[in-house]
């Protein structure tokens, strides 16, 4: 049998021609594990495409709500509710055009109640329909004091109303108006209440008669007037409004310009009858 024998350069050819198929075995089975293993890179794309993913969520969820709560404000302005939309503004940032609209469409309402001019409200018997200012709240969400009148079949029947939002139930008994250095104290022998939000509204509505139409008259003549209702939990008391004292002045003229008339509730006719 013959013996192979190599020569040195050609051995040392042989071992680094193995040397370079082991090394690119090694590196191609690196290369394998790294394509299957997620780098950081993208890890970090896969998370802004989350968070990019969310916010887009996010935006049109705003975006909905927004709209929605527009939607709201329009509905209860063209129902007359005067707390709801101001509630709702607050839900809006300011620099939004939502807000904006919003805003516009307040002070619109706002000046369209300063305006003045009477309102017909038709209620559910067609033979009945209610007149009142335009500044007065079409709800019972506001503190107010104020007189309409109602048609029965053509006969005009004034109302003297006031009426109050509280946190509990004061359980209405009695109030009084001062209109400078007169004081009128009038009692209250029943009254109606409403759950108004997180509070109760209460309030007295009574045809207009001698001693409510002569605090009407001291009203509109007085420089200051303060309402005070008091009930079996306490007494709450407030300033009447510039616009509400207007309002009283508007209804009367309107009262009287559809053929209404006060005569029977004068103080000079009552004492003439005497």
């Amino acid at each position: 049998m013959r013996k192979i024998f190599f020569a040195e350069e050609t051995r040392f050819t042989l071992f680094f021609c193995l040397s370079m198929l082991v090394l690119v075995l090694v590196m191609a089975v690196v290369s394998y594990f790294l394509r299957e293993s997620p780098t950081d890179d993208s890890v970090d794309n896969n998370q802004n495409t989350v968070v990019i993913s969310h916010a887009k969520q996010e935006q049109a969820l705003q975006k909905k709500t927004r709209q929605s709560v527009v939607s709201s404000v329009r509905e209860a302005i063209k129902k007359g509710k005067s707390l709801t939309p101001y509630l709702q503004l607050t839900n809006v940032d300011k620099d939004s055009p939502e807000y904006k609209e919003i805003k516009k469409m307040l002070d619109d309402e706002t000046k369209r109640r300063k305006a003045g001019g009477v309102r017909k409200e038709p209620t559910d018997s067609n033979k009945i329909i209610r007149y009142f200012d335009e500044s007065t709240p079409r709800d019972r969400a506001s503190d107010a004091a104020y007189i309409y009148f109602v048609d029965v079949s053509g006969i005009l029947i004034p109302h003297f109303c006031v009426q109050m939002v509280l946190k509990q139930h004061l359980q209405m008994k009695e109030f009084t108006i001062s209109a400078d250095s007169a004081t009128m104290n009038f009692t209250v022998p029943s009254y109606q209440s409403e759950n108004i939000g997180k509070g109760v509204a209460e309030w007295y509505d009574a045809p207009l008669d001698q001693g409510t139409y002569r605090a009407v008259e001291a009203i509109m003549k007085a420089r200051k007037t303060v309402l005070s209702i008091t009930g079996t939990k306490g007494t709450v008391s407030r300033d009447l409004a510039e616009d509400e004292i207007k309002a009283f002045r508007r209804i009367l003229d309107g009262y009287a310009a559809l053929g209404g008339s006060l005569s029977h509730l004068q103080s000079n006719k009552l004492s003439e009858r005497k």
